[in-house]
């Protein structure tokens, strides 16, 4: 019998993956996505938390991005 699970493969650099990781160990074992961590950089994860993933990529882009003052 085959067990297959759904997912989507994530490829990033080393330091998005592992605040990804780290998002993913922050949340409780129901709501957890990540299916395995295949290497540094490439993660396979739920399908259906894709749009929470990109979320939390943009919103931690967007805190760390240095804008210069007028």
């Amino acid at each position: 019998m085959v067990n297959a699970v759904k997912g989507l493969f994530f490829c990033s650099d080393i330091p998005m993956d592992q605040f990804i990781i780290n998002m993913n160990a922050s949340l409780p074992q129901s709501q957890k996505f990540i299916i395995h961590v295949l290497d540094n950089t490439h993660l396979f994860v739920r399908s259906d938390m894709a749009g929470m993933i990109r979320s939390a990529i943009s919103d931690f882009r967007d805190a760390n991005t240095y804008e210069k003052p007028a």
